[in-house]
């Protein structure tokens, strides 16, 4: 009786197996038939029509490619162009037929026309709008500007930069004179906005936000709200870490308090020296409640922080959001003498980026915040 149960279930199981063997080759079947009777069908005929049409232009069948399948399928096929098409990768993109259209005429190859394809929306469209252009130095960097291809290529020539320092540093106006060319900031109160000798604060700006804290002399220093809780965790972390005391000297200045103080250092030093070290009004980050100028009050004087001090801050100012704004190796960018007391909020995540990659304000607002 063991035996014939045992004998029955082994039956059932290998029924089991056939079943399923026998529904997996019906579904296989099916699929071929489907893919044979529509995919396959609608390829063929696809194919038929481009031959029909290749025939039509004369065109050696060794010359097909995708673009030129397309361009013969959307009736904008010129034989001119037969040799580009085939160096024209195909993409499906909206603007594909139009990219081909307007750039093959202007003089573009079809290796050129590959990488205007990889170029943002807005830069497509300045290019399409001007004579051909040999910009194949500059395609591969996001903060290229098609509006400044002159420039770049002159600061290129008068100078021992490579091709992407060029975008970076004609983008931030390094190429033209202090003060000359300068633009009204769009947004004064964000967190990144960036003051310079060529972006200027709107006319008699002050920050809606303005608190104090305790000062190094005694003082109450003004300053945004939004960084006073970063700025104490700062002072705290430097006080535990390395015994340092930061405490702020001054940090918002109003534009009449920055007029007084250039003035002065003007008739000091004259305007090419002041300039050196001092903003005009109007052009200080000051200006703007997010910037401070630090001393270490363990340190008696006029020094304001020593070799050790500056180590530890620019170093982990970033933990807090700060930065170091003028750094000594980079006074070509900012326009300003090293300052290793000054130093600027500008959120965590931004000076982390700008700390990892040893980036001026400048270079960060250009590379990871403007829109080309």
């Amino acid at each position: 009786m063991v035996i014939v149960m045992a004998k029955r279930k082994k039956i059932k199981k290998s029924f089991k197996i056939v079943f399923i063997f026998i529904v997996l080759l019906i579904v296989i079947i099916g699929s071929l038939f489907t893919y044979n009777t529509f995919f396959k069908k609608s390829k063929s005929e696809a194919t038929s029509e481009v031959e029909k049409l290749m025939k039509e232009y004369n065109i050696d069948s060794k010359k097909y490619s995708k673009t030129l399948e397309f361009v013969l399928l959307n009736n904008i096929y010129n034989e001119k162009y037969l040799t580009e098409y085939q160096d024209i990768e195909y993409t499906d993109k909206d603007n594909f037929a139009n990219i081909i259209t307007t750039f093959l005429p202007k003089g573009y190859s079809g290796k050129e026309i590959n990488y205007i394809m990889k170029l943002s929306t807005k830069n497509i469209d300045k290019l399409s709008n001007i004579d051909y252009k040999d910009i194949s130095n500059y395609y591969e960097f996001k903060n290229f500007d098609v509006n400044k291809i002159a420039r770049y290529n002159a600061y290129y020539e008068e100078n021992d930069y490579n091709y992407q320092d060029v975008v970076t540093y004609v983008n931030i106006n390094l190429d033209l004179p202090v003060y000359t060319e300068t633009t009204e900031v769009n947004d004064p109160n964000s967190l990144s906005v960036l003051v310079n000798k060529y972006n200027y604060l709107p006319n008699g700006y002050k920050p809606s936000d303005i608190s104090y804290l305790p000062g190094a002399y005694g003082n109450n220093v003004p300053m945004r709200e939004v960084i006073i809780e970063p700025f104490k965790e700062l002072q705290k972390a430097a006080e535990e870490e390395a015994g340092i005391n930061f405490m702020p000297t001054t940090a918002f200045r109003d534009y009449s308090f920055q007029k007084t103080l250039y003035n002065n250092y003007v008739a000091s030093d004259g305007v090419k020296e002041a300039d050196t070290y001092s903003a005009r009004p109007g052009y200080s980050e000051h200006q703007t409640g997010l910037s401070i100028d630090l001393k270490n009050t363990n340190i008696s004087g006029s020094t304001r922080l020593n070799e050790e001090d500056y180590e530890w801050l620019s170093n982990n100012a970033y933990r807090f959001g700060f930065i170091i704004r003028f750094p000594q190796d980079k006074t070509y960018i900012t326009g300003y003498q090293f300052e290793n007391w000054h130093i600027r909020y500008v959120g965590l995540d931004a000076a982390k980026i700008i700390y990892e990659n040893d980036l001026t304000l400048e270079e960060y607002i250009d590379l990871y915040v403007t829109d080309y």
